[in-house]
C-alpha cells in the first residue's frame, strides 16, 4: 500500500509542476504578444510628418523600414529587457510589422520539460488619419 501512495504523490507532484510551468509559459507568451502589439503601434507612428500628404479627407503617411526599425528598437530598449527584435518592417509603407522573441525558462526546473523554449510574437499596426479606406 505504501509504494502505491508514494507513486501517487510523485505523480501528483509531476502534474503540479507541469501545470505551474505551462501556466507560466502561457503568461509569458501573452506578455510577449502585448509587447509586440505595442512595438507595432510605435512603428506605425514612426512616419515623418514632413512627408505626409493630404488626399481628400485623409492624411496619407509613408513609413520606411529604417524608421520603423529605429522606433521599435528604441521602444524595446526603454521598455522590455530580454526581448529581441527579429524584424521591424513596412512592406506597403502604411503598415508596420514587428516580430519579437524571447527565451522562456520554467519557474520550477523539471527533468520532464526543456530548460529553454523560444517564444516568438508578431504584430501589425497601421496609423489611419481621417476617413479610412
Amino acid at each position: 500500500m505504501l509504494p502505491l501512495v508514494a507513486g501517487l504523490v510523485a505523480l501528483c507532484g509531476v502534474v503540479i509542476v507541469g501545470v505551474i510551468d505551462a501556466t507560466d509559459l502561457a503568461i509569458a507568451r501573452t506578455s510577449l504578444q502585448s509587447t509586440a502589439d505595442a512595438a507595432a503601434l510605435v512603428g506605425a507612428e514612426s512616419f515623418d510628418p514632413a512627408r505626409a500628404v493630404f488626399t481628400g479627407d485623409a492624411l496619407e503617411i509613408q513609413l520606411t523600414n529604417r524608421g520603423v526599425r529605429r522606433a521599435v528598437r528604441g521602444y524595446l530598449r526603454d521598455v522590455r529587457a530580454g526581448v529581441r527584435l527579429d524584424a521591424a518592417t513596412s512592406s506597403d509603407g502604411r503598415t508596420a510589422e514587428v516580430t519579437v522573441r524571447t527565451a522562456w525558462r520554467p519557474p520550477i526546473l523539471s527533468e520532464f520539460l526543456p530548460l529553454r523554449i523560444a517564444v516568438t510574437a508578431t504584430a501589425r499596426a497601421r496609423s489611419v488619419f481621417g476617413v479610412p479606406d
